[in-house]
């Protein structure tokens, strides 16, 4: 199932919760300098780390029988980063048979997990000051988009971007694959992205200049009261697909500062996130900053889109769904 169809068929889609900065706060593992998790694939207990959170997560999902996205370990995986630091192996693809390897351990429900290339913006996610052009953009991230949409990954999605011009450029390199994409949006407590612009102002921005429109909008890194959803208008309404909301509703200058993770109750994200469904018909929803499978098992138990049957309550175990 792509995730075209997945959005024909759902109205409620499962995305993953916080992956890097679990890995980052477990103390088991050290993350690359420049890569982040993306060389981890490389390493037996960087594979396990990482399958065991994405396995706990499709657990989520299997239980009440709707699709999941998971996405690569590919955030911080651009060329100028792998160049930057000798790294010569096709990480973007291998990244892509990893995530893949996963999904296919799933067995028949594996067709229900939905992977996503996962890109970044080129700078620190929380300045847009450091934000690309548009033609800068464009130049920048098409080798990463081109490899991710070649190793056959189900749609692009570039995330917590704070810069529309960035975007756009990001946007349009995406576009010029065949491959269906997502842009993903980090915004401030008062619902706009980092530079100001609105959501409505991003995507008229966005739509009126790439050929071949995203499937949709998100919002990630950021807690559910950020979005002044009522106050959106119906064309960012119908356009808007997703949040992956943090734990937290610090602003991100006080997350990126502080020592020990920071979150707000769990039934507090979790109303305010079932709402966005319910109420606004926005149909994935996951866990960013802060988030664990107990925010997924939160949105699971609200919002179970079908009866269990009898062969969905089987729990595989985590530690046996390991790539080779």
């Amino acid at each position: 199932m792509d995730l075209e169809k997945a959005l024909a068929a759902y109205d409620f889609i499962l995305a993953e919760a916080a992956v890097i900065e679990t890995l980052k706060r477990s103390g088991e593992i050290e993350l690359h300098p420049e890569l982040v998790n993306a060389l981890l694939i490389y390493d037996d207990q960087g594979r396990r780390l990482i399958a065991g959170l994405i396995n706990r997560f499709i657990e989520v999902a299997r239980k009440i029988e709707v699709p999941i996205i998971v996405t690569t370990p590919t955030w911080r995986a651009n060329r100028e980063r792998l160049e930057r630091v000798g790294e010569g192996r096709n990480v973007n693809a291998d990244a892509v048979k990893f995530i893949r390897k996963i999904q296919a351990a799933w067995g028949s429900f594996s067709g229900k997990v939905v992977v996503g290339g996962l890109m970044s913006c080129k700078n620190d996610c929380y300045l847009p000051e450091q934000g690309l052009s548009r033609i800068e953009a464009e130049a920048f991230h098409g080798w990463q988009s081109r490899r991710l949409a070649a190793a056959g990954v189900d749609f692009l999605i570039a995330q917590t971007l704070p810069a529309l011009p960035e975007a756009v450029g990001l946007a349009q390199a995406l576009a010029a694959t065949a491959t269906p994409y997502i842009i993903s949006f980090v915004i401030n407590r008062g619902g706009m992205m980092l530079d100001g612009h609105s959501l409505a102002e991003a995507i008229a921005t966005i739509e009126n200049v790439v050929e071949k429109v995203p499937l949709g909008y998100m919002v990630n890194c950021a807690y559910p009261s950020f979005l002044k959803v009522e106050q959106e208008p119906e064309a960012v309404l119908k356009r808007l697909l997703g949040f992956q909301a943090n734990a937290s509703s610090l602003d991100h200058d006080q997350l990126d500062e502080a020592v020990t993770l920071k979150a707000d109750t769990i039934s507090d994200w979790g109303q305010r996130m079932v709402s966005l469904n319910r109420d606004f018909n926005i149909p994935i929803l996951g866990g960013c900053c802060g988030t664990r499978v107990a925010h997924l098992e939160y949105l699971a138990s609200h919002l179970a889109a079908s009866q269990q049957s009898a062969d969905s309550r089987f729990s595989l175990p985590t530690d046996s769904i390991l790539p080779e």
